[in-house]
């Protein structure tokens, strides 16, 4: 029985493998099983560990989802249908009378927003830094005021994610109270945590995200080679390099711009 177990536990984690790895690491890890004689529980929940590691260190890029969010016109839209049925899960559908967000005592609610929202953007600062990598100018980029659209579009989505969540957590805290308040902070926090990350993957011209991910190089040439993966704007506009291992000299993301005549959209 504990062996069904043990392989159980192996069988789930290697539900966090890259697929083309999944079917070697699989069969790597059930013969190691074999050999342990003593405390193979905790040895099958190591596996999870060596798992996460191989999801984020692998060789083979993995094709993230997309959900039709290429387009930064279509990601806004898809946020603001959002944001536009959960304040019409707060606002317009009828509650019990003297619950619901009709009952009074929301005065402090932007303060208490406010807060929440620094609560987030802390814990969020302390798991992973808040840069968005190094962009520097070059004669092909474009004009200062275009480059500025970045960043507009940056405040609109978190423009558009902080009412979402605050209408969410409203939704709930007649039913849950205490419940509204967790909501409130980790919608926070997954919401800027997801903002930050579409915004290092999209390009700084076009604003689409970036396709085509490359793995090059390997952990043993980050000291006098590359290592890390290669991502391009579909449009021609640029590359990002973003580092596989931080180093002193390669510590965050880089963008390059490139010249017009790369500027003809891929099929």
């Amino acid at each position: 029985m504990l062996q069904g177990l043990h392989l159980a536990i192996i069988q789930a984690a290697a539900l966090l493998v890259p697929p083309p790895e999944r079917a070697e690491w699989l069969a790597e890890w059930k013969a190691e099983l074999w050999y342990v004689n003593r405390r193979a529980t905790a040895f099958c929940l190591g596996s999870f560990c060596d798992a996460l590691w191989l999801n984020r260190n692998s060789s083979t890029p993995i094709k993230r989802r997309r959900f039709g969010l290429e387009s930064p016109v279509k990601c806004v839209m898809f946020l603001a249908g959002l944001t536009a049925l959960s304040v019409l899960l707060a606002f317009v559908l009828p509650g019990e009378p003297g619950t619901g967000i009709r009952q009074d005592g929301y005065q402090d609610l932007p303060l208490v927003c406010f807060c929440v929202g620094l609560q987030s953007l802390a814990i969020l600062s302390s798991v992973r830094p808040l840069c968005f990598g190094e962009y520097p100018v070059n004669r092909y980029a474009p004009a200062a005021p275009f480059r500025l659209l970045r960043w507009v579009f940056l405040a609109v989505k978190l423009a558009l994610v902080v009412p979402m969540v605050l209408c969410a957590a409203l939704a709930l805290g007649p039913a849950a109270p205490p419940l509204a308040g967790w909501v409130m902070l980790l919608g926070l926090f997954f919401g800027f945590r997801w903002a930050l990350m579409d915004q290092r993957e999209r390009c700084p011209v076009c604003l689409r995200l970036l396709s085509n991910p490359t793995r090059i190089g390997d952990p043993s040439q980050a000291f006098l080679g590359w290592y890390g993966t290669e991502l391009m704007c579909s449009h021609g506009h640029g590359f990002l390099y973003v580092p596989g291992i931080s180093t002193s000299w390669y510590e965050t993301q880089r963008w390059q711009y490139l010249d017009p005549t790369w500027s003809n959209p891929l099929p």
